[in-house]
């Protein structure tokens, strides 16, 4: 069911929508309320392409099959107009080879960014960006201990 949007969404309104995409979808896995936080047509912008709705969902659901304690925090929100960045902070243990990610158990923390464009108090357009080397890294197999 369609809820519709508040009639002037302002940037404090487009704040509380951007932080639900990490604090309830990311976090909580809750992918059953999105009609409530994107728009139509909305596109993610990726370094190589653009991703639609069902893409980028079908992305959060691999990570968080990766990461099943998936745990996000939003550190800080900026909101001007109709533009929302969020600052966030993902950590969990990666039990489960998906999303790329190699399922050997390793904890891993990294912080991200992402910058939201709303219509209509609803997100239509996402840049992100995460710190994935580091990630990586601390997913990394350590060498057993030297005796």
């Amino acid at each position: 069911m369609l809820t519709s949007a508040p009639a002037i969404a302002g940037p404090t309104e487009n704040a509380e929508i951007g932080k639900r995409v990490f604090l309830e979808k990311m976090g909580q896995g809750r992918f059953d309320r999105l009609d409530e936080i994107y728009g139509p047509g909305f596109v993610a912008h990726g370094a190589d392409r653009d991703y639609t709705l069902d893409e980028d969902n079908a992305s959060g659901r691999e990570w968080r099959r990766a990461v099943p304690d998936l745990k996000v925090d939003v550190v800080r929100t900026v909101a001007e107009g109709d533009f929302v960045a969020v600052h966030w902070r993902a950590s969990g243990t990666n039990s489960v080879a998906a999303a790329g990610l190699p399922g050997l158990g390793g904890k891993a923390a990294i912080d991200g960014m992402t910058f939201f464009r709303f219509e209509n108090g609803r997100i239509v357009e996402e840049w992100s960006v995460m710190d994935l080397a580091t990630m990586m890294r601390q997913l990394a197999p350590k060498p057993a201990p030297k005796n």
